[in-house]
């Protein structure tokens, strides 16, 4: 054995144990228990058509194929245009942009729509030709220069997945309308639209990428982020995770790919693996009953739910998938993932087992990674991912503790993409 494995077994024998951690009070609010069931989802009944479009720059009329919007026509006994009518947006696919393929469907990028019924409104008005071929009736919508994600779920998908695959866009749609969109860190739902037998749901667009797009242009450069700009983004991550789990809500798949970035703001994305926090009920006496977080009193470890998630970021507990676990000690594993990666440039473990090298080194031998890497953090940075990336779930960082931690008092600094 090398002294540098020594010098790390020497310095695991040194580390005193604490006696009382915040995990010590959930393992002793009562057996490990499974998670409580969302709501059950809320949809409209969607309609996909063609419709007319005035485009204010030109001042020409289109006809968009393939529009989505809410479907009225159940209110209005079949009549289309009464029911169009009714409706305040609807969503065009940019054309000619290709959709992003996903496990249950795609993702189309979509133009805003918004309507206009009256033709003599001066922002529809128009001098060419087609604008006399408008029926009275019509209702024209305008387009508009913002923009939305729709993420489209293919039915037959849904029910072949149903059961056998840890994302559930149903349990999404749950999580996402629980979540609610009072955070700036964590996206939320705009619509929930059911075509046919596919469910739409229309989202905020992301206009910058997301973190991941970030972290591999830095690896490319060969260096991580200025630890004020990492900071300007960290803060933002554990403001969302700090928002889910106020919710009640462990989100068990926090990765690069679902931070997404809209210029200066960055929003916590993919609700599919979210799972509800089980709290003691006041109001049953058996020890096993279990509620939200809203009618509970204790929080409760989490009996296990299989593996789930990406390995790179995967919590050791959460691969495993043998014992109990905290579910906001797996957010806090998987953000410090990220935050090594932002600050090292480097990318992190392939598995999150010691048989992993790197995987032992970030969680045993920090200091002597970042040394033979040549990556100079400050020591109050080194303290919180060491904290954060503790392999026992007992001893690593509470969320509370993360928020806390002196790295947090220091200034942010405005990322460079930002200032361009």
């Amino acid at each position: 054995m090398d002294d540098s494995m020594n010098e790390v077994i020497d310095a695991m024998e040194d580390v005193r144990i604490p006696d009382e951690r915040p995990y010590d009070r959930i393992q002793a609010a009562g057996p490990p228990a499974s998670p409580p069931e969302f709501p059950g989802p809320v949809f409209q009944r969607g309609r996909r058509d063609s419709v007319l479009v005035y485009i204010e720059e030109n001042g020409q009329h289109i006809e968009a194929s393939n529009v989505l919007y809410r479907d009225y026509s159940r209110e209005f006994q079949g009549s289309h245009e009464r029911a169009l009518s009714k409706v305040l947006q609807a969503y065009w696919p940019i054309p000619h942009k290709a959709a992003i393929r996903t496990i249950m469907g795609h993702v189309e990028i979509c133009y805003v729509l918004t309507t206009s019924t009256d033709k003599n409104d001066s922002s529809s008005l128009s001098d060419d030709s087609s604008y006399d071929e408008i029926e009275d009736e019509d209702v024209v919508f305008t387009l508009t220069k913002q923009r939305v994600a729709v993420k489209v779920n293919y039915g037959r998908r849904m029910d072949r997945y149903r059961g056998k695959h840890a994302e559930d866009p149903l349990k999404e749609v749950s999580a996402m309308q629980l979540i609610g969109n009072d955070n700036p860190h964590v996206m939320g739902i705009i619509e929930s639209l059911v075509v046919g037998v596919n469910l739409n749901v229309v989202m905020p667009y992301a206009a910058s990428g997301d973190m991941f797009e970030l972290l591999q242009d830095a690896q490319e450069r060969g260096k991580g982020f200025p630890e004020g700009e990492a900071r300007y983004w960290f803060r933002q991550i554990m403001d969302g995770v700090q928002h889910l789990h106020r919710k009640g809500i462990c989100h068990r798949d926090l990765s690069p790919e679902n931070v997404m970035i809209d210029y200066d703001n960055s929003l916590i994305i993919d609700m599919g693996m979210a799972i509800r926090i089980p709290y003691s009920d006041p109001n049953s006496e058996n020890l096993s009953a279990v509620t939200d977080i809203l009618n509970g009193t204790d929080k409760r470890l989490i009996a296990p739910q299989g593996t789930c998630g990406k390995l790179p970021y995967m919590s050791p507990e959460i691969y495993a998938s043998r014992t109990p676990f905290d579910g906001g000690a797996v957010d806090v594993w998987t953000a410090g993932t990220i935050l090594f990666c932002m600050v090292t440039g480097n990318r992190s473990y392939s598995r999150p087992e010691l048989s992993d090298a790197q995987f032992y080194w970030m969680t045993n031998g920090l200091p002597r990674l970042l040394s033979d890497w040549g990556v100079d953090l400050s020591n109050d940075c080194v303290d919180l991912l060491q904290n954060m990336l503790q392999v026992e779930p007992r001893l690593r960082y509470s969320l509370e503790e993360v928020l806390n931690h002196s790295w947090f008092a220091r200034e942010d600094s405005i990322p460079a993409m930002i200032r361009r």
